[in-house]
């Protein structure tokens, strides 16, 4: 039987042509992370459940924002070829963050970009573009359109190049979830790796999946319940944005809070606010709104924290933090990692000082059950 006609993930096959290979996936050894390939492509939602929340989600699910290839290979050379139906092209936000693809070398977590492969204005089908790689056996990250659709991923690499599969994520392989708004899907980052989540997982080398849905996160507690079931490292909420007023904010802050902690106990939970404070009259409501959550939260013994979305641009430079006075660009969204991305570090530091101390406390029983074994 061939394994590969009834699982396309097992099937190896790649098709030679002009001295290079090319393998479209999902195919081994290319492991992927973040999304899910289903017969229209890659999705971030079942299209049924994404229907089942609204036609805004239906419609932004099928967006790779978060969606990440990770392999090692020896190749000179990287090419991709992109196939879509739906073409995203948005004048505040680079078609390379929106629509290309971004390539990183991940080798010792050393971080170094090696180019972006992106469409053309009229490229409302498809594109194609190559990057050089070392030609050494390295370790690379292929990031994935923050906005745009991907129906088809083929990837090329030189004829006679070893490709393996490349390290797996830490923490037993469990995501950070991120649930927002436009922000974060990763409006308006100039590469798919500068979305804040993006640069968080760089920092914690974490594995994350991505549920902003850009003008349509309403706290809706289906999605709560779907981010517990995906049994997360720690959990973002980040809708502020989205939820039309300070009112209903309120209704449905605290709710879709408690949607995610009865089907999930133990994960740490953020509440963020939004940061471009000064546009909107209500941000002061609705902060207020965000922090009565938490110390609801906090006050039943939940682990969460807060992040003040208004210090996140705060200080010198803080004019130049986004390209429309709401969504950020890089600068910003490295402010944004920084602030929520040092919370997930001290989070996870806790966690391994915790983990540490089980494992001593449990040495040391054992140590001890040896000796009384050992005198009796």
């Amino acid at each position: 039987m061939d394994i590969g006609k009834i699982d396309r993930n097992m099937n190896q096959a790649a098709v030679t042509r002009d001295g290079m290979k090319f393998y479209t996936l999902p195919c081994e050894p290319f492991k992927i992370y973040g999304v899910r390939h289903g017969e229209n492509g890659f999705y971030r939602l079942d299209p049924e459940f994404a229907a089942s929340i609204s036609e805004g989600v239906k419609f932004l699910a099928t967006n790779t924002a978060g969606g990440r290839v990770r392999f090692k290979t020896n190749s000179k050379t990287l090419k991709a070829i992109v196939k879509y139906k739906n073409f995203c092209c948005m004048g505040h936000m680079p078609l390379t963050g929106s629509s290309g693809l971004s390539v990183v070398d991940v080798t010792r977590r050393e971080w170094k970009f090696m180019g972006s492969i992106r469409p053309e204005r009229n490229d409302e089908h498809g594109y194609e573009g190559s990057v050089n790689l070392s030609g050494e056996m390295h370790e690379y990250v292929l990031w994935m359109p923050l906005y745009n659709d991907v129906d088809e991923l083929t990837i090329g690499l030189d004829e006679d190049a070893v490709v393996e599969k490349g390290h797996e994520y830490g923490y037993d392989g469990k995501p950070i979830v991120y649930y927002g708004s436009s922000i974060t899907q990763g409006a308006c980052a100039s590469r798919p790796d500068n979305s804040y989540e993006a640069l968080i997982s760089k920092f914690v080398c974490a594995d994350f999946v991505n549920l902003g849905f850009s003008g349509n996160a309403k706290g809706e507690p289906e999605l709560a319940r779907y981010a517990a079931d995906l049994n997360p490292l720690a959990f973002v909420i980040d809708y502020d944005h989205n939820a039309p007023d300070a009112e209903y904010l309120k209704n449905t802050h605290y709710q879709f809070y408690r949607a995610f902690r009865k089907e999930n106990k133990t994960a740490p939970v953020i509440f963020v606010s939004r940061p471009d404070v000064e546009r909107d009259p209500s941000c002061a409501a609705r902060k207020a709104v965000i922090k009565e959550s938490y110390r609801k939260a906090k006050a039943a013994g939940d682990e969460v924290y807060f992040v003040d979305g208004s210090e996140m641009f705060i200080g010198k430079m803080r004019e130049n933090c986004t390209v429309d006075g709401c969504h950020p660009n890089d600068f910003g969204f490295f402010r944004m990692a920084v602030a929520i991305g040092g919370m997930i570090f001290d989070i996870l530091y806790k966690r391994g000082k915790r983990e540490q101390a089980a494992k001593n406390e449990q040495a040391a029983k054992n140590e001890q059950a040896a000796k009384s074994a050992k005198t009796e």
